[in-house]
């Protein structure tokens, strides 16, 4: 597979993640739970459903924690005195979804703002139309992979 099509589905993959952690059920849980093991299956299971991603529940907790510790590193060097997003060597992708996230701003409608937010600049509402044709029905299984090659 060439390298731009790979980072490619790599982006759509991390923009389902972002879109279901938009949602207010999730970031409530996520904010009040320690053992969290099963709202990561929720949002594995959502991510399919809804764009057609599969991923396991700890490929999600682990693209999850790398995007908040991506987000603090680059908050903490942009507060520093550096350019742009993260300063000088460090710029995060999707750095003001994630803020959007954190700080709970600009998410009423949850999964839909995020969707806007991440598809408008790109490919508008086609891009949406197809994310939610491709989804998955909710009668289907999820397939968890565990042998911790998979990353996203």
């Amino acid at each position: 597979m060439e390298r731009g099509a790979e980072t490619q589905r790599g982006d759509d993959e991390v923009r389902a993640l972002l879109c279901v952690w938009a949602d207010r059920r999730i970031r409530q849980c996520l904010k009040c739970t320690l053992r969290n093991k099963s709202i990561f299956q929720e949002m594995a299971r959502q991510m399919q459903r809804k764009f057609g991603v599969v991923r396991n529940w700890k490929q999600c907790r682990t693209k999850y924690k790398n995007l908040k510790y991506d987000y603090k590193i680059a908050k903490s060097a942009h507060a520093a005195g550096g350019d742009g997003l993260g300063g000088p060597g460090k710029y995060m992708k999707f750095f003001d979804e994630v803020e959007a996230i954190l700080l709970d701003q600009g998410l009423e409608n949850g999964t839909t703002e995020m969707q806007k937010k991440l598809y408008d600049g790109e490919t508008g509402a086609e891009t949406l139309q197809s994310l939610a044709q491709a989804g998955a029905s909710e009668s289907e299984i999820v397939i968890e992979i565990d042998d911790g090659r998979y990353s996203f």
